[in-house]
């Protein structure tokens, strides 16, 4: 007997031609196993016509599951989701790992992973063709929605993408809530104008890592947060171009806490505010002409984020 079959419940889901493929719905539920993989792939439509796909992938209680969503995975360059759907959720589960893979717009990815530990959820948006090769600057990415979040995790990660020609108006929004240590996110936007990246990790957490970049635009926000009574966490963005925004902040009795901040370019503002002590903030501004930069290490007035500006001079928190 094939040896899988006694380590694997597989569920596998594959709909539409690759020509057209309209508001197609796929749901897939595993409970209560181990080993479990589901794997579900909806096409787009061709010359840029409206898909409206759906997915859902729900794994309770297991062990090991893995859950993969592919939506368009054309042959031609105007094979692309449009205002599709993904959903991955993962309930009390071990080792589980979450991805999405997309090349659309107008499009939403969302993972909840709850009461995991080392655990993964991994959300892309990508240019791409050929059965799911992934060639850089290959068109434009805009319009999109990541949202990873996990609560009760421990040693888990979220890592969130979006790579094409010229990405516009995206966001990305990953969340690690309630307790649990040594976990991670990691957001990169490959270059464009007008996006948003969102990272919390919330109370009570220890050795926890934020990273978020955006290589080449305008007018993007990175806000980073992590939350009260945490230790020894880290904190790392840059963002290269003119009138980007990037606020960092780690909340009181955040101790022994690590800030580091780069931009490149006209404009820009950066904002750092740390709890109450041993904690390091960098900010590393090159270049251009009105640049803002603030720093607040034991926070007050008004305590929060801190920081300050506006009004109308924006920055922000508090």
């Amino acid at each position: 007997m094939n040896r899988l079959a006694l380590l694997a419940t597989t569920a596998f889901v594959t709909f539409g031609a690759t020509f057209c493929a309209f508001a197609d719905d796929a749901h897939i539920d595993q409970i209560d196993e181990s080993n479990g993989t589901a794997i579900q792939h909806q096409p787009g439509a061709y010359n840029g016509m409206g898909s409206n796909d759906s997915a859902a992938i729900v794994q309770q209680a297991g062990t090991g599951d893995t859950a993969t969503q592919e939506q368009s995975r054309g042959f031609y360059a105007a094979d692309v989701a449009t205002s599709g759907t993904q959903s991955i959720t993962q309930t009390n589960n071990t080792d589980a790992e979450a991805g999405q893979l997309d090349n659309g717009v107008g499009d939403t990815q969302t993972i909840t992973q709850t009461g995991v530990t080392g655990s993964s959820a991994t959300q892309t948006m990508a240019g791409m063709s050929g059965q799911g090769t992934v060639i850089d600057n290959f068109q434009s990415i805009s319009g999109n929605t990541q949202q990873a979040s996990q609560s009760g995790q421990t040693s888990s990660s979220i890592v969130q993408v979006i790579d094409g020609a010229s990405s516009s108006g995206n966001t990305e929004n990953a969340v690690q809530a309630v307790q649990g240590a040594n976990n991670s996110i990691s957001a990169i936007i490959l270059t464009g104008n007008g996006n948003s990246i969102f990272q919390t990790q919330d109370a009570n957490t220890g050795s926890e890592k934020q990273s978020a970049f955006v290589g080449i635009g305008d007018n993007n926000d990175i806000e980073q947060y992590q939350g009260v009574g945490g230790s020894s966490s880290l904190q790392n963005a840059g963002v290269f171009g003119s009138d980007n925004r990037a606020l960092q902040y780690q909340a009181g009795l955040v101790a022994g806490g690590d800030e580091n901040l780069d931009q490149t370019g006209n404009a820009n503002q950066a904002g750092q505010g740390q709890g109450n002590s041993a904690n390091v903030a960098e900010i590393d501004q090159e270049g251009g002409t009105g640049n803002v930069a603030i720093q607040n290490q034991g926070l007050q007035p008004g305590d929060a984020g801190y920081m300050a500006l506006s009004p109308a001079g924006l920055l922000g928190h508090r």
